[in-house]
């Protein structure tokens, strides 16, 4: 095959790749999913059985939700925080972040819009020597700002489909 055959093979193959749809990936069954309820921080999110809870004590209100740890396995975790009156001028979480952005002088590799619990949200990520971190911060009210931090040990680029469907059983308590 001349060197033209193949140049016209792989841009043809290169192009094919590019514009193939990308595969779905199957939803994670949560019919049979615990439901945890925190009044106090203002929210209620799904797990699954088996999984964990425990509250963080000191200045800051959280809930670390995980997987007990197996021999050869990954740590599967997430934390919930709440920090009480962080925005104390009420901005939108999109003023918030980036009034914060500018106050520490750094970037996050990735940071994108979108949403959990019906509510605004930011998620922001970064990869480091723990693996790839993922933050998502909304406003709970008008000053306190509800965060969600979850660190994927391997630095795949999507967020693992058990921690997806966690973040979608996210309900903010009236």
């Amino acid at each position: 095959m001349s060197w033209l055959k193949l140049l016209v093979v792989v841009l043809v193959l290169g192009v094919t790749a590019t514009v193939a749809p990308a595969q779905a990936r199957p939803p994670v069954d949560i019919s049979g999913w615990k439901t945890f309820r925190d009044d106090a921080m203002g929210f209620e999110v799904k797990h699954p059985p088996g999984w964990n809870v425990a509250r963080s004590t000191g200045t800051l209100e959280g809930i670390l939700l995980g997987k007990p740890r197996q021999a050869g396995e990954e740590q599967v975790s997430l934390q919930f925080f709440v920090q009480r009156d962080l925005n104390p001028n009420g901005l939108t979480i999109e003023q918030w972040y980036a009034d914060q952005l500018r106050k520490i002088r750094t970037l996050p590799s990735r940071t994108t819009d979108t949403v959990i619990g019906g509510r605004p949200t930011i998620r922001m990520e970064n990869t480091n020597t723990m693996g790839r971190h993922f933050m998502f911060f909304t406003a709970l009210d008008k000053s306190d700002i509800f965060t969600i931090s979850i660190i994927q040990p391997s630095p795949r680029e999507q967020l693992d489909r058990t921690y997806d469907a966690i973040l979608s059983t996210v309900r903010f308590l009236p």
